[in-house]
């Protein structure tokens, strides 16, 4: 249903349940994408496109309750895919986010 609704196919790549932060590999992998380097920036140090991307994440896709400039490392690696232009699959994600609510 929701993939009908926002007119988006239920396809592309979906990762999550990442729990350990410090130890997870797509830790380096969302820091080279998010902030040109291998260790975890703040977000003053995001491009302007990058905050825009993740403001629009935060209010719109999936919304987060607390402080808006850090982003738990699923919502980076969402984040990820938008960033490098891969196929995230958007349905899934809106539907994990719902049912943890």
């Amino acid at each position: 249903m929701i993939a009908w609704v926002i007119r988006r196919a239920s396809e592309g790549r979906f990762i999550s349940g990442l729990d350990n932060n410090k130890t997870s590999p797509w830790n380096a992998v969302v820091n080279r994408t998010m902030f040109n380097s291998t260790k975890k920036g703040k977000y003053c140090d995001l491009s302007m496109e990058h905050k825009l991307l993740l403001k629009i994440q935060n209010e719109n896709l999936l919304p987060k309750s607390g402080g808006g400039d850090q982003p738990s490392l699923d919502h980076r690696v969402f984040l990820h895919f938008f960033m490098i232009s891969e196929k995230a699959n958007v349905p899934k994600y809106i539907f994990r986010y719902m049912m943890s609510q």
